[in-house]
């Protein structure tokens, strides 16, 4: 029977082989005594230079997931399921039948069988292949190879020449000296490898046959006892497929054998070689879809793609997701379970699992990036064989409902996420906050706003209903066409004004705003959108950008509105707390969280002051003038917030955060991010949803609140007045705007007034303003015109409704 060898050149053997019976001359010549006092000295000094892999092995082991508790196990970890057995836990026909395939004389050598290696390499010369490796040779070739940290390593472990079997039984005859027999066999019965990442008896055991080591019949055992030398033979057996004569014959040889060594009756090996295979492999596990609780797979999913991508866990992701299988470590996860099931709990109340709208949350520690929950209404699950019909109609794979392992929740570079909507309102504020404009900065709110952003020659759904030059201007609008007089931040971020975000953009730049996000945490993974603009640098000419039209996920927005809680301090999502070495050491590097001020605590505390107008809190210092979140009056702590409708109702979303918790819930679809009116009909189920979540949060965190925003933030520094402008010449509004220290122009568009049409009635910004900002012109469109009552008033407007 064929080994799979390296050939090694006959000059090689010959000289091996002349040496070998030189040994054996020498122990016919000199005394019994004298050649043992010489081989107990050589292994003795051998023993002191054996690597210290032989001395203290350290074997792969499986590393534990526990909740934030750090009792409550979530999963576990591992490359091959190792568990170390003792002798008692095996059956003694599994060793007998591991003795009669590798190392018969196995408690009569002392490590090495001399004879069997002369005989080997004699036989090898004739042309027939023959192994002379001793059980305890095997021992020390399998650990240094599980000990091995690079490929040259292994290669030196496991190539198949004489200088590697000698180098082999030089610490074979060291071992002996120092370890029993039963000690040297336990050791290799756990380290043997027996085909298909199956390592040791136990993983053997359980691979081949779903069964512990001890209950293996003794045509199994044979089987297990085939591998060692030909794990190959295995390959494609698990799956159905492969040849399985040669395992057979391996199997009915060592049957034989066994009966030659009186292990076993010729009776029963006849009745074990009659017997098929009967290969009974462990279902393939997903570490994440083996969790506790079926609702905790998405933070399990999240916490594995996390450890890939940590550089202190290794060099390439292989390698981290390697050293998490192979580490024996005790990780405790920052998910609470009490918080879980309050947030699944919340979104049962409003939807089922099988529905293709996706409702989900994620809940998020300001000031260290903690997450403490992932909930959304899946089971996480591979078999998809009954899931319903895709929304996208892309029969070619299933759709996510009720079961996927998709991250719906955190996102990758293939699951973009979900139209954010005016959300992203947060970080136009955040940017004209910095460059100075302040919290009473006042902007018109009409019901639609000719922009200074333009479309191609084609008409679009949100053009005006004019063209300039030939081209078509964008024409935002209010949702529901309401309009009213200037309105502050606070105004206009509590009432969710888009055509007064559209002007506020305009003055600081999209470029300003989409650093913003990205400092806030946002990573805008799709191609298109902001990311298409930044490709043909015209990223300021991108306006849609305030009114949240790329994809986001709820890690990344809970990350967001986080960093602003914790008063501009932005943490990286981290789903762990201690990780404990196999050693017991804890690594407080890898779980330290990482943090940088991305906004100024000024900034910040400003931004909060407006964010607390959605949600009804009327906090120390805060001018808000109407919400969007009626469910959060319930909320009895410092609350701030926001709201976001999607384009055509693709996604809704409500974000509510404390000083200590932050909670992001969406409803959206995963199959298709363009279903139009997706979210329609569902704005009240999602901000039930995250207000219930929240509170679940908070309910055992001590209370915090945030200081009120600094004078400056409220009233700017250094402001220039901004001269009043009512029904002039446009041009004469000019100058006198241009002569005051801005950079005046007129906006493009006619706006309702009560001016005459072609008049200039106000500017898009009114009060104060720092110092050479723009400042727009506006021109009536005559529509409330009247001549008799003609006046140079600001006009009034009518109040939005309760919603984004």
């Amino acid at each position: 029977m064929k080994r799979d060898r390296s050939p090694l050149g006959d000059a090689i053997a010959l000289l091996v082989c002349g040496i070998l019976a030189g040994v054996l001359a020498a122990a016919a010549a000199f005394p019994l005594v004298g050649l043992a006092g010489l081989v107990t000295e050589d292994s003795v000094a051998s023993f002191e230079s054996l690597p210290t892999e032989l001395t203290k092995p350290t074997l792969p082991q499986t590393s534990y997931v526990y909740a934030s508790d750090g009792e409550t196990l979530i999963t576990s970890f591992y490359e091959e399921n190792r568990r170390e057995v003792t002798l008692e836990e095996v059956s003694p026909v599994m060793i007998d039948a591991l003795l009669a395939a590798e190392d018969s004389k196995f408690y009569e050598h002392n490590g090495v069988d001399w004879a069997g290696i002369i005989r080997a390499a004699v036989a090898n010369q004739g042309g027939d292949s023959q192994g002379a490796s001793t059980l305890t040779m095997q021992f020390v070739r399998n650990t240094l190879i599980y000990s091995a940290s690079t490929i040259d390593e292994v290669i030196a472990a496991s190539e198949d020449t004489y200088e590697r079997k000698l180098r082999e039984a030089r610490y074979a005859m060291g071992i002996e000296e120092t370890m029993s027999k039963e000690e040297i066999l336990q050791g290799y019965l756990n380290v043997i490898y027996l085909g298909n990442q199956a390592y040791g008896v136990h993983a053997g055991s359980y691979t081949y046959f779903n069964k512990p080591p001890s209950e293996l019949t003794t045509a199994e055992a044979a089987t297990l006892a085939s591998l060692p030398k030909f794990p190959s033979f295995a390959d494609g057996l698990l799956d159905g497929e492969g040849d399985d004569s040669d395992i057979i014959d391996r199997r009915n040889w060592i049957l034989d054998r066994m009966v030659g060594l009186d292990m076993i009756t010729q009776a029963e090996a006849d009745e074990a070689q009659e017997q098929p295979l009967g290969l009974n492999p462990r279902p393939v596990r997903s570490e994440c879809v083996d969790v506790a609780t079926p609702n905790w797979g998405f933070f399990c999913d999240y916490f594995k793609d996390w450890w890939a991508n940590q550089e202190v866990f290794g060099e390439t992701e292989r390698d981290r997701l390697s050293l998490l299988k192979r580490g024996g470590f005790r990780i405790v996860t920052s998910l609470d379970p009490a918080l879980q099931e309050a947030a699944m709990d919340a979104i049962h109340d409003e939807i089922d699992d099988d529905d293709p709208r996706a409702l989900g949350s994620v809940t998020i520690t300001p000031g260290t990036g903690h997450v403490r929950s992932m909930a959304v209404n899946r089971v996480y699950s591979l078999d998809q064989t009954e899931n319903g019909e895709r929304s996208d109609g892309d029969d070619s794979k299933p759709s996510n409902y009720p079961n996927t392992t998709i991250p719906l929740l955190s996102g990758n570079e293939q699951v973009s996420g979900y139209p954010a909507g005016s959300t992203f309102k947060m970080f136009v504020m955040l940017a004209a906050l910095e460059q100075g404009w302040p919290l009473k900065t006042a902007i018109p709110s009409p019901s639609q706003y000719a922009s200074r952003l333009y479309f191609d020659e084609t008409k679009q759904p949100a053009s005006c209903n004019y063209q300039v030059d030939g081209k078509w201007p964008w024409c935002p609008s209010n949702d529901g066409n309401w309009s009213s007089s200037p309105l502050n931040m606070w105004g206009m971020f509590g009432r969710s004004s888009n055509t007064a975000f559209v002007q506020l953009q305009e003055l600081v730049g999209t470029s300003a705003a989409f650093d913003a996000a990205k400092r806030a945490g946002i990573d805008f993974y799709s191609e298109g959108g902001v990311n298409d603009a930044l490709a043909h640098d015209n990223v300021d000419g991108y306006g849609v950008f305030t009114l949240g039209f790329d994809p986001t996920t709820p890690l990344e927005m809970a990350e967001a509105y986080a960093t602003v809680a914790a008063k501009g301090l932005h943490c990286e999502p981290l789903p762990v707390t201690q990780i404990i070495k196999a050693d017991g050491a804890e690594w407080t590097e890898a779980v330290a969280p990482k943090c940088d001020q991305a906004f100024s605590e000024s900034v910040a505390l400003a931004a909060v002051s407006a964010a607390h107008c959605p949600v009804y809190d009327n906090a120390d210092k805060t001018r808000c003038s109407g919400g969007t979140a009626r469910e959060a009056e319930s909320i009895d702590r410092p609350v701030i917030g926001k709201t976001g409708t999607a384009n055509n109702d693709r996604s809704y979303w409500f974000i509510g955060s404390t000083p200590n918790a932050t909670t992001a819930t969406f409803v959206g679809d995963p199959d298709n991010s363009s279903n139009d009116g997706i979210a329609s009909n569902f704005h009240d189920e999602v901000r039930s949803a995250g207000v219930k979540t929240l509170k679940a949060a908070y309910k055992d965190l001590e209370e915090q609140s945030w200081p009120a925003p600094s004078d400056k933030m409220v009233n700017g520094d250094d402001l220039v007045s901004i001269p009043s402008i009512g029904c002039m010449d446009p041009d004469d509004a000019r100058s006198r705007v241009a002569n005051a220290g801005f950079e005046a122009s007129i906006a493009s568009g006619r706006f309702n007034s009560d001016c005459k049409e072609g008049q200039a009635f106000s500017t898009s910004i009114t009060g104060s303003a720092p110092k050479g900002s723009p400042v727009y012109i506006l021109i009536s469109n005559g529509s409330d015109h009247q001549e008799e009552e003609e006046d140079e008033e600001e006009p009034g407007g009518t109040t939005p409704p309760d919603r984004d």
